[in-house]
Formats: structure tokens, sequence, C-alpha cells
């Protein structure tokens, strides 16, 4: 099954940033992901961490 996953703008998978999908749990799993960077970058703000320059990709 595919996967999606939330890389940082390092290039790192985020820890719970990989998500198995099916075709109707993509457009969740996109949207959970993208409040996932959210979190992610705020938790990193001291790093300048921005959450628009994490990548959702597919495995």
């Amino acid at each position: 099954m595919p996967e999606l996953r939330l890389l940082d703008p390092d290039g790192y998978v985020v820890p719970e940033g990989r998500i198995t999908i099916t075709p109707t749990t993509e457009p969740k799993a996109h949207a959970d992901l993208r409040a996932l960077a959210r979190d992610h970058a705020d938790r990193y703000a001291h790093a300048h961490y921005d959450h628009r320059n994490y990548r959702i990709v597919t495995t």
C-alpha cells in the first residue's frame, strides 16, 4: 500500500509523519500531515522551521 511521509525542511521524516493510505483516506491523510507540519514547525520555531517548507511525499 502507498504511504505518505511528511519531510521537515532538512529532509528528515517527521516522527508520526508516516501514514499508509487508500484512495478514500488520502485527502484526510494530507490534511492530517499539513496539521502535523504546523505543530512540528511551532515546536521547532527556535530552529526557524516554517510549515510552508515541509513536503509530503508518496512512497
